[in-house]
Parts: C-alpha cells; structure tokens; sequence
C-alpha cells in the first residue's frame, strides 16, 4: 500500500496504491466524470453523478458534491486543474470547503506503469493536524473504492 508512514509528521495526507491496471486506464478514471462519481468519496459519503463537472486541461475545473448517505451533510469540491501530463499526473488545486477547517489545497495524483499495473501516489494538502487526520483515512478509504471501480470497468 504505501511506501511512507502517514503518522509521520507532516501536514499533507499521502497514499501509495498499486493497481492492476494500466495508467492509461488509471487516469481515465480520474478524468471521466462517471467514474469519479463512483470512487472519489470517502465510505458514508456518495456523489451525485450530476454534480461533477472535469474539464481535463490545465486550467480546467473538477468539481464535485459529497452527500452523506444517512444524514444531511453535503460539501462541494470545487479545484482547478494545475497540471495535466497524461496518463502520467493530474494536480488540482482546490478552493476551501466551507464549514470545515480546510483551505486551499493541492491534491497530486502521480501514476508510474508498475509491471502490468500502476503505481498511484496522492498527496494533498496542506491541513491542519485534525483536517490531515480525516483525510488520510480518507484517501485509504478511496483508493479502495476505486481499486473496485477499475476491477468492474466503466459503467
């Protein structure tokens, strides 16, 4: 999974997956709003299909709505895309999310052809100790939705 400790010291959540899929198909993932609709929330949170707009160029927006499934909650993700090498990294720099202590943040997702598969390396932030906490469970939590994504194609 990964590669460094995510209780190190630092303000910025980190995850290293590897899957067996080529990047080509990783980054599509990440750049096809169906997809993304069905693996970017973290587990108790769902995407309406409708509310994901990816522009993917450099300048682009990735925006996006988590719904709590039992409960009333709802923040939007809204992020530009800074940088654009496919099918090789996506970097998005994100707005704060109102009514959360996260700012603005910098989200890389770097893909490096691993045998047959790829190896995925996300970094994000910065955040506060608590924001950095819930989003590295977070981002442990997504990589395995969309390790299940990828292992059922797009819809």
């Amino acid at each position: 999974m990964s590669d460094r400790d995510p209780t190190a010291a630092s303000d910025e959540a980190y995850v290293t997956y590897r899957f067996d899929a080529p990047p080509e198909v990783v980054f599509a993932a990440w750049t096809d709003p169906e997809q993304v609709a069905r693996w970017w929330a973290p587990e108790g949170f769902e995407i309406p299909p409708e509310s994901v707009e990816i522009e993917p160029r450099v300048g682009g927006r990735f925006h996006l709505d988590m719904v709590e499934i039992s409960g009333p909650g709802r923040s939007s993700y809204r992020a530009e895309i800074v940088e654009l090498v496919e099918p090789e990294l996506i970097a998005l720099k994100g707005k704060p999310i109102a009514g959360t202590e996260i700012e603005e943040t910098i989200t890389r997702a770097e893909l490096v052809a691993d045998g047959g598969g790829t190896r995925m390396t996300v970094t994000s932030g910065p955040f506060t100790p608590e924001a950095r906490k819930n989003a590295q469970t977070g981002w442990g939590e997504i990589v395995v939705k969309l390790e299940r994504v990828l292992a059922a194609g797009p819809a």
